[in-house]
């Protein structure tokens, strides 16, 4: 006859296996815990996923544009041209000293539209100057490449406003910041940013850069003075900067919000003559053939292109 200890053990044995199994297979396969285990691993590559999806869509349109409306027949997205619906491999923020560009965008913003779309909820929105009902204000000049990428943030060097204290009213008036009051302490925000972002990868120095973009400003065509809080053909202010190729009309809600032209950069890195603007340039063209010209009292009905 069998021990009773031995009959015990016996039969103990199975269930011993079998929860050394359970165990085992708990380890090697985590995800049999009912969604247990390191769940957060496929959360957080998720969420990578998405994120570089978000980054490419950041990217699918050049110089912070999103729509191609208007002129679409002119300038399509096919053929062999490469586009900016993702990343090229010298995409804007490479970390570079930003040397490695082909030319410069110059932005224009027209003030009206500014105000009138931000329902004149800025400082200088209040007491507009009268110049700029028919003279468009500097944005930026920033370096880009052919392929529709741009450097930018190439240095750490800070925005210093004591180096421009004798273009300081040329800045008020040409390049200014209707956002803050001219004495609030954000004031120079403005051109701290476009320092930080294009200037240091311009090469130049901090004078040289905004003296430079002042000297640039081109003459707002007459016809925007002319139809003002009303309507201009897109023939007409073609005709002021010099064709279809040499500009880029940017419209809001069928107002002239900005107008954007290329300059040559020389050998010394600085920019030199106006020169046509890339294709990749050209597709952010969002203007129809009417274009609305915004007024300071907002009393223009818009003519959505």
């Amino acid at each position: 006859m069998q021990s009773p200890v031995y009959t015990r053990a016996a039969m103990a044995t199975p269930a011993i296996l079998l929860f050394a199994v359970t165990c085992l297979a708990y380890i090697i396969i985590p995800g049999i815990r009912g969604g247990g285990g390191n769940s957060n691993n496929h959360d957080e590559s998720h969420d990578l996923v998405r994120g570089s999806i978000i980054d490419e869509n950041e990217y699918i349109a050049p110089l912070d544009h999103r729509q191609n409306r208007g002129r679409q027949h002119q300038h399509q997205h096919g053929g062999s041209g490469k586009t900016n619906n993702s990343p090229s491999s010298k995409s804007q923020g490479d970390d570079d000293d930003g040397s490695d560009f082909d030319f410069y965008v110059y932005s224009m913003s027209y003030q009206p539209e500014f105000c009138h779309a931000n329902n004149a909820k800025f400082a200088g929105c209040h007491n507009p100057k009268e110049l700029w009902e028919g003279q468009l204000t500097i944005h930026g000049l920033w370096p880009n490449r052919n392929d529709g990428s741009w450097p930018s943030d190439c240095s750490d060097e800070s925005f210093d406003f004591s180096l421009l204290q004798n273009v300081a009213d040329d800045l008020e008036q040409n390049w200014p910041n209707v956002k803050s009051p001219a004495a609030s302490s954000g004031h120079a925000s403005f051109w701290s940013h476009e320092w930080a972002k294009h200037g240091t990868c311009s090469g130049l120095t901090q004078e040289d850069y905004f003296m430079t973009a002042l000297d640039l400003l081109l003459p707002t065509p007459s016809i925007v003075k002319e139809k003002y809080g009303s309507v201009a053909s897109r023939e007409d202010l073609e005709k002021g900067y010099l064709g279809s190729d040499m500009s880029v009309f940017v419209c809001k809600r069928g107002y002239l919000s900005e107008v954007r032209v290329c300059f040559e950069k020389m050998e010394d890195g600085s920019p030199g003559e106006r020169v046509s603007c890339p294709e990749t340039l050209l597709k952010a063209d969002s203007c129809g053939d009417e274009i609305n010209i915004a007024s300071f009292d907002s009393k223009v009905t818009p003519v959505i292109a």
